[in-house]
């Protein structure tokens, strides 16, 4: 038969119908419901199968740890302690801790220092802010500081100096003593005297106190702006986006513009020197010499075998005796004569060539017009060549036709409507 829910075990059972055997007991006892042993006041563990070691304490059901009784310490609360009432021994290094105002090793000095607390080993004032001296019994005049415990010299706070810290830093400084220099706050606003903040950065800074440069690529305000292609990868001034460095030879704000007027080097600076025959490289300002000569200041004509600028060609003629200009080979007079006679050959059959062409083209015009003209008169165009040509007619024997008999041949003309009737008359 079932045990009412209400009513308790026997010590030595749990469970809903008490028949669980409890494993605590003797050392403690059975919850009920769940079976967790509560154990007795000398025991611990799951079971209540350790004793408890504490003397002057309590145990932890749990851990064994040991809670002492007031005025013992130690793991097992066997050491006493030899405090006041001015005080409280604190249960892991028996150390009396003073209560306000005293002091000693037990506790048993009363404090000298005013409405302040002392050191609990020495005695030592420990003044309250705002007080100062031994005794902690005079006034602090610090209006922005803290005062030196010991003579109430005042150390100020960020942003204030003087003798009392009653005065602001300056326009343009901040922080502790006024010390440090502000940002590059737009409009030289002045930035905050704590910690130099500003509203704003001139074009070219960032930061919360302006004291940062635009990151690499960026300039402008705000640092928005991307920096234009300076030449061979050199970047652009933070401020205005100018090319910060130009390769030598060139200038501009990208370093687009080669140096001018015989300069030439970093930012066009140096002069160049008198290149008599040449003209001077606008990066290096070396002479370059122009097509026959050489030398330092291109003052010297190419030696035999050589043309060309600064005279680096070797010639390719017999003899090595070339042009050294041009690198033309020199001839001999009759060779000369020769290309000469060649020469004025080719331009006369040119010329011959062209007259006839002309002629014929003349010629063809000629008969062209005629053809028109006869075909509007409605007659059959005679054909006529050019030159000699035209002439052969009369020399070809005449054959009388009239008493012939031919066959008769009906035709139109491309042109007209006219019928055309060939053969002899009845």
């Amino acid at each position: 038969m079932l045990l009412s829910s209400l009513a308790e075990c026997p010590r030595l059972f749990w469970g809903p119908d008490c028949k669980e055997l409890c494993n605590c007991y003797p050392n403690g006892q059975c919850e009920d419901v769940t079976g967790q042993c509560t154990c007795n006041a000398n025991r611990w563990g799951p079971r209540c199968e350790n004793v408890c070691l504490c003397k002057h304490g309590k145990c932890d059901q749990k851990t064994g740890k040991c809670s002492c009784e007031p005025n013992w310490w130690g793991a097992q609360c066997a050491s006493a302690c030899y405090c006041s009432l001015n005080s409280q021994c604190d249960q892991k290094t028996g150390l009396c801790i003073c209560q306000p105002g005293w002091w000693g090793r037990t506790c048993n000095n009363q404090c000298a220092c005013s409405t302040s607390p002392c050191e609990q080993f020495t005695g030592r004032c420990q003044c309250r802010s705002r007080t100062f001296g031994p005794r902690c019994d005079r006034y602090c005049q610090c209006h922005m500081g803290k005062c030196n415990q010991v003579d109430g010299t005042c150390t100020c706070e960020p942003g204030y100096r003087g003798k009392f810290c009653r005065e602001a830093c300056p326009a343009g400084f901040y922080g502790q003593g006024c010390r440090r220099r502000c940002g590059q706050c737009k409009e030289l606003q002045p930035c905050t005297i704590v910690d130099g903040r500003c509203l704003a950065c001139e074009a070219g800074w960032n930061g919360t106190r302006c004291d940062q440069i635009c990151s690499q690529g960026f300039y402008g305000e705000g640092c928005e702006q991307t920096c234009p292609p300076c030449k061979d990868g050199h970047t652009c001034n933070h401020i205005n986006g100018k090319c910060s460095h130009c390769n030598p030879g060139w200038i501009g704000d990208r370093c687009e513009t080669k140096c001018r007027n015989g300069t030439y080097g970093d930012n066009c600076v140096f002069v160049c020197s008198s290149c008599f025959n040449g003209e001077c490289h606008f990066e290096t300002g070396r002479c370059l010499c122009r097509a026959g000569f050489h030398g330092m200041f291109c003052n010297l004509t190419c030696p035999a075998g050589h043309y060309g600028a600064n005279c680096a060609q070797l010639c390719d003629c017999h003899e090595d005796t070339c042009n050294p200009f041009t690198g033309m080979c020199h001839m001999e007079a009759n060779q000369r004569m020769g290309v000469i006679g060649a020469g004025v050959l080719l331009v006369f059959l040119l010329c011959l060539l062209l007259s006839l062409l002309s002629c014929c083209c003349i010629c063809r015009k000629k008969d062209e017009a005629r053809d028109i003209r006869q075909d509007l008169a409605h007659k059959k165009p005679s054909r006529r060549l050019c030159g000699q040509f035209s002439q052969i007619s009369l020399k070809l024997p005449r054959i009388p036709l009239r008493r012939q008999k031919l066959p008769k041949v009906v035709g139109k003309h491309p042109r007209h409507s006219t019928v055309l009737v060939t053969g002899p008359s009845d």
